[in-house]
């Protein structure tokens, strides 16, 4: 099958098969995308999953629901903004 560092490409979109040991000492296996092409409409820097399926599934939800996710982020920003800009002198904390 793959190695561990190899890189697959779906949908022109790359991303890498990666194995691991987990903390107690478990061995580990997934999949991890870091294109920027890909997700460049939310605020997501990279994505894994356990399955190469799982993968596929989640690069055609991002590349068949552009408009979707644009909006998502939209909201999403906009719900920060609006909490950030309802804090006063005397009620600032934020949990950041």
């Amino acid at each position: 099958m793959y190695k561990s560092g190899d890189t697959i490409t779906y949908r022109d979109t790359p991303y890498e098969y990666q194995e691991w040991t987990t903390y107690n000492g478990k061995q580990a296996k997934g999949f991890n995308c870091k294109c920027e092409n890909l997700l460049q409409h939310v605020n997501v820097v990279s994505f894994g999953t356990i399955t190469e399926d799982e993968m596929h599934e989640r690069i055609d939800d991002y590349l068949d629901n552009v408009e979707h996710h644009q909006e998502l982020q939209r909201l999403h920003n906009e719900g920060c903004a609006a909490y950030y800009a309802s804090k006063t002198r005397w009620d600032n904390y934020t949990g950041d």
